[in-house]
Formats: C-alpha cells, structure tokens, sequence
C-alpha cells in the first residue's frame, strides 16, 4: 500500500486564477519540487507575469489542457462553476473555496477541495506550512492524492466535510476580514485626531498571543466586560456615523455576554 501512495503523489499542477491565493500556492508548490506546468487567468497580463516568475506555460483556454495531475481552481466563488464546465472531464480537478459545497458542484469522477485557512495578500510573506489545509473528496482515492500534496506544503493537514468547512469558513471571516474592518477604522479614528497607528500594534499582537494560553471568554476585558456604562457613553458620544453604530453594537453584545445588562 504504501508503495502505491507514493508512486501515485500529484507532481505538476495546472493553476487557474493569479490572486492572492494562486500566487501563494503556485510560490509554495514551486518551493517544494512540485511543478507548476501551467497558468491559466482571465487577465492575461497576470498570467503572463506569474507563469515568467515559475518559468512555465500560459494557457490561453481552459478547454485546451490536455494533461496534468491536478488542475487547482483558485478563482472567486461565483466563477468556480464555469470554470469547471470549461474544463475537459478527464482531469483531476480541486478547489480552493471555504464556502463553496462539493454537491453544489457539476460531478466529475475525481473533484475535491483544497482549502488553506489563512488570509492571503500578495504584498506579504507567508509561511505556508503554517497554515491549515482542510480536503475534501467524494473519491477517497483522489482526497488521499491531496491530503498528501497538502502535507508536502504544511504542517495542519486534515480532512473537512462541506459543512465543517462552510462553518469554519464562517468563523474565518468574523476572525480575520471583521476585525480587520475594525482596525481600519480605529486606523481612521486615530489619524483623524493626528495619532498614530502604529502606537496599537502591541496591543493588537497581545490580544492575539493570549489566545495560546486563554479562551476568547477567558481573554475579554475592556469597558463592556465590566459593565463600565459611564465610559461606554462617552466612547460613544466621541464617534460618528459607521464607527459609532459598530461602536454601540459591539457593547450591547459584550455586555449581555458577561451578564451586565
């Protein structure tokens, strides 16, 4: 058995979309002996400037490749279906989407998911055997074929049904893409009275750090956690418009959470 896994490994992937994502994993693939045969973008000067960058191949239409071990789908969410009725039946097909379900997928008899969780922008190094990859495949053979090209990449490799992932997926934004909204508009807050950003980051990187050791319940504190209404009132009576609103309903939750209200 283990003689089979190991002459049956994905050597050379075709990748389809030049994102953020694709750009990591197309880096990370490269780095770890993994050929990228191929780079196909509806934007062709980004294909064009990711394949010089691998020294590989453009494909100018997805129903003209003929031949690789996996085509890794990592476009947006509402293209993946088209991109997968374009691509000729017989090849082994993944993608990346959190969101996404299998069964909301055209069949095919090997398709499966690839999914890092991790938030990607091509202006930040990344050290993707952090990150966690979550796979999934109705072909068990197929989903083996990944788990083990996600395990030449990272150290968390681990297999996710479509609700698992769709439910993670869900945490992935409130975690990363709303707080993040939320320090751009502290950022904006501070700048608007000539402060600094910068003067944050230490709080921001301990509120992060003590999650190794605490729960997110074990970890709260501030205002809201101890039912401070006088300071709560006055915080929101120093902000305006959006900010303000998000300000107040944050609050009203802690609040209830921690029973002061």
């Amino acid at each position: 058995m283990y003689f089979y896994r190991l002459m049956d490994r994905i050597k050379n992937i075709t990748i389809v979309g030049t994102g953020n994502v694709g750009s990591h994993l197309a880096k990370s693939f490269s780095v770890s002996k993994i050929k990228v045969n191929g780079i196909f973008s509806r934007n062709s000067e980004n294909a064009q400037s990711l394949a010089n960058t691998f020294k590989t191949d453009v494909i100018e239409r997805l129903d003209s490749i003929k031949k690789t071990d996996l085509v890794l789908i990592c476009v947006p969410d509402d293209v993946i279906i088209e991109v997968i009725k374009q691509l000729p039946k017989s090849l082994p097909v993944a993608y990346t989407s959190g969101s996404v379900k299998l069964d909301e997928l055209p069949k095919r008899d090997r398709l499966g998911v690839f999914y890092p969780l991790q938030t990607f922008s091509k202006k930040r190094n990344l050290y993707i055997s952090n990150v966690p990859f979550l796979i999934e495949s109705d072909n068990n053979e197929f989903g083996e074929r990944l788990f083990q090209l996600a395990e030449q990449i990272s150290s968390k490799v681990l297999y996710a049904d479509s609700n698992d992932r769709y439910q993670l997926h869900i945490a992935a934004v409130m975690v990363n893409n709303f707080t993040n909204h939320i320090y751009d508009l502290a950022d904006e807050h501070v700048k608007s009275n000539d402060l600094d950003f910068d003067l944050l980051i230490p709080l921001i990187k301990e509120t992060v750090d003590k999650l190794n050791t605490l729960s997110p319940f074990e970890a709260q504190t501030g205002p809201a956690k101890r039912g401070d209404l006088n300071v709560i009132n006055k915080h929101i009576n120093s902000l305006k418009g959006e900010t303000k609103d998000i300000y107040s309903l944050l609050s009203e939750s802690i609040l209830r959470k921690f029973g002061n209200k």
